[in-house]
């Protein structure tokens, strides 16, 4: 079954409530307009709070390879994903543990993933606007092989989550508006619930 990744978290608590939960990744998001933006400071403090077993993402959006350098450093992100307008080089010059996330429209065109595949570790597919709520339409990408673990976000939530695993076989799920009560808050049982639909304990 695949892994969790819970994004756009803000409050301590919720993070530490989620630490005791079987997921992958948490993701936080160093975009100042995002209604999910944490400071840096408050990012690093609760990234400090977390066990080793969850991996750290920072969340970024067309910033400086110097600026997410600084931030990952201060932070300690394990993983950088970038949501942006990034290219290839700018994948490469951030070195490892790079996630790239691709909008996927009706335009969408699967030839655009190919140049980042020498240059990143994780493809997240997500809608054409993030956080949003909104799922993209999962049968773009239905049957294609990539080489690199995929990661499916955009709009997924337990009455959802289904559909979306009999069409599409990722490495991880990326849980976002679909499991808060408000942007950036987080609701536990939403994520333990599915967690448990998926065959998570």
């Amino acid at each position: 079954m695949p892994r969790v990744k819970v994004c756009g978290v803000k409050e301590k608590r919720d993070v530490l409530l989620l630490g005791e939960f079987p997921i992958w990744a948490l993701g936080f998001i160093l975009v100042e307009d995002s209604p999910r933006f944490i400071l840096p400071e408050k990012a690093k403090e609760v990234v400090n709070s977390l066990p080793s077993r969850i991996m750290k993402v920072g969340v970024f959006q067309n910033q400086s390879v110097e600026e997410v350098n600084k931030l990952r450093e201060l932070c300690s992100f394990d993983l950088i994903q970038l949501h942006g307008e990034e290219s290839p080089v700018f994948c490469e010059k951030l070195g490892k543990g790079v996630i790239k996330a691709f909008s996927v429209g009706e335009d969408f065109d699967v030839a655009m993933v190919e140049e980042y595949l020498p240059v990143v570790d994780f493809l997240l597919f997500d809608s054409k606007k993030a956080g949003s709520g909104i799922t993209f339409p999962w049968e773009k990408i239905k049957g294609i092989s990539f080489p690199k673990p995929i990661i499916i976000g955009g709009g997924l939530k337990e009455e959802n989550i289904w559909q979306c695993l009999s069409l599409l076989h990722p490495f991880a799920l990326d849980l976002n508006s679909g499991v808060e009560i408000y942007p950036g808050k987080k609701d536990p049982e939403k994520v333990k619930r599915i967690l448990e639909k998926i065959g998570g304990k």
